[in-house]
């Protein structure tokens, strides 16, 4: 029988690397025969020192390791290779006549996973190894997901836009957002181990804290309650801000384990309220007073439209649409290849950048600016304002129906004011119907010939030569009182409850309409609810309206 060489491999580079040591040729010859033609890369060491150079340079997946070699011997092997961090991670089976407990129990200690003793039975020697090769890679396998989770998870705690604590049993943080650390001044090592009372628990408006028998989040870690409520947080510099914030409890089983704490900064919120009651209450005062607060509520109203629509389009957008694109970014690199797949995951990638612009629109149509006209669809600025409202729609179980006609000319439009408008009248249509319903939007063009002229204010404003692009907007709801119909243009006209609108809505979609060069006709429908058609010039070829 031919001995195999002192250094051997087989098959090529990739597979599961197996390192044969043992100063016996014989029994080397049975262990490579046994595991040749296995798929594995079987290397060859007559002796410890050779295992070791081996070991360092190859790190093979598993060890067969003798005991018993002259020079250094096997438990010294197995003690340098599991001390080295380069060859820690191989997997080591003893092989020995040495059948004594006390020697499979210093093997084991040293960092065996299991022992064989001599004489072998060659199958039994492929059984073990396979196992353990398993294992291993299950191993790694896991490893690398837990990698991955922990990765993705932090991404998703470092995009959360909303401040965020992770609270033991005792109320003491175990976790803490990089949001949460901006928001508070509070560093992470500050923060970890703390009690959430000693350093950001609600308060008053005065700084100090509430009694543990009445704070929320006293009350989630004691009773397990969900608590979603406006409060004060304190700083690390011992200013107080305020908060809307969300306690909810950690539970394994019927055991409460901790909570999460999550929070955002609604001091512009409460700036905006704040300046919406003083403006009211200027309103008594004088003519100037009133012009000047008419314009300050003008611009209260766009807020409180973007405040009302962004809590909702903030919570249930933004935070998973993070999520989303982390998700998005991890596939790309398990589909690389796959064309198909690779042409989904961008259409998502897409789709999501498109909700991320819309959110950065909320914030860029609360500030006020300019009339900017510029040529645009009338179409997409429908399309894009039920995206804005599609919270509310949701939540007041209502159906939106766009007709939107194809081929629409062209308008002269500032795309803000025109977002603005259509908010306006479909909040108006969703108030309307408290018990659910169908909000119906259509768009068409006509000429002037072949359009319904509404009173005296299309006559003038519309030629016979011109083209005439028409939306409607219809809803099921409760309709206008006749009395009331005249009168739903004039400012602070409001039919709704106090305290619910300003009145100043339909007499700011007015004002719209007006810069544009529109008209606005408001009525009943004979089948119930309220019909608004609205008509625009088209823009002509020579950019001429």
């Amino acid at each position: 029988m031919t001995s195999p060489p002192i250094f051997a491999e087989t098959p090529a580079e990739g597979s599961e690397c197996v390192l044969l040591v043992d100063d016996n040729p014989a029994n080397l010859q049975v262990l490579f025969q046994s595991l040749d033609g296995r798929g594995l890369r079987l290397l060859i060491a007559k002796s410890g020192e050779d295992a070791l150079d081996i070991a360092r340079r190859k790190a093979p997946a598993l060890i067969l390791l003798d005991i018993m070699m002259p020079g250094i011997d096997g438990f010294e092997v197995c003690r340098r290779l599991k001390g080295d961090p380069a060859t820690r991670d191989s997997a080591i089976i003893f092989l020995s006549a040495l059948g004594d407990t006390q020697s499979k129990v210093r093997g084991l200690a040293l960092g065996a996973v299991d022992y064989v003793a001599k004489p072998f039975q060659p199958e039994e020697v492929l059984a073990r190894v396979e196992t353990h090769l398993k294992i291993r890679r299950l191993e790694q396998a896991l490893a690398r997901r837990n990698r991955e989770l922990e990765t993705a998870n932090q991404r998703i705690l470092e995009a959360l836009g909303d401040g965020l604590y992770g609270l033991d049993a005792e109320g003491r943080i175990t976790l803490v957002n990089p949001a949460a650390t901006r928001m508070t001044g509070w560093s992470e090592a500050e923060l970890l181990g703390r009690s959430l009372r000693s350093v950001a628990q609600p308060c008053r408006a005065d700084g100090t804290p509430y009694p543990d028998a009445i704070s929320h989040v006293h009350r989630t870690l004691s009773t397990g309650d969900v608590y979603r409520v406006e409060d004060v947080f304190r700083g690390k510099s011992g200013q107080s801000f305020p908060v809307e914030y969300t306690c909810t409890p950690i539970r394994q089983g019927e055991e409460r384990l901790g909570a999460v704490v999550v929070f955002k900064d609604i001091s512009e919120r409460k700036r905006a309220e704040r300046e919406l009651t003083e403006a009211h209450e200027a309103l008594v005062v004088s003519h100037e007073a009133l012009k000047q607060a008419q314009q300050q509520l003008i611009q209260a109203a766009k807020l409180e439209s973007v405040g009302r629509l962004a809590a909702g389009v903030a919570h249930e957008v933004k935070n998973p649409l993070a999520i989303i694109q982390l998700g998005v970014d991890f596939l790309g690199g398990s589909l690389e290849g796959d064309e198909t797949g690779q042409s989904v995951l961008k259409d998502m990638d897409d789709a999501v950048r498109r909700a991320d612009t819309v959110i950065k629109g909320l914030l860029h149509f609360s500030r006020e600016k300019p009339p900017d006209m510029q040529p645009g669809d009338l179409n997409r600025c429908v399309e894009d304002a039920l995206s804005l409202v599609r919270h509310e729609l949701t939540q007041h179980d209502i159906t939106p129906v766009p007709e939107l006609a194809d081929g629409l000319p062209a308008l002269d439009l500032d795309r803000d004011k025109m977002h603005q408008l259509f908010i306006n009248l479909f909040m108006n249509a969703i108030q309307a119907m408290d018990n659910g319903g169908v909000l119906t939007v259509k768009t068409r063009c006509r000429s002037v010939a072949e359009a319904d002229m509404e009173g005296a204010d299309d006559a003038q404003m519309f030629t016979s030569d011109e083209e005439v692009v028409f939306c409607e907007v219809v809803d099921t709801g409760t309709g206008i009182a006749e009395s009331k119909v005249d009168k739903v243009f004039d400012p602070f006209f409001t039919t709704k409850p106090v305290g619910q609108g300003t009145g100043l809505g339909l007499s700011v979609t007015q004002d719209i309409i007006g810069l544009h060069r529109g008209t606005i006709h408001i009525g009943n429908r004979e089948a119930g609810g309220v019909r608004v058609s609205l008509k625009f010039k088209a823009r002509r070829e020579d950019g001429s309206r």
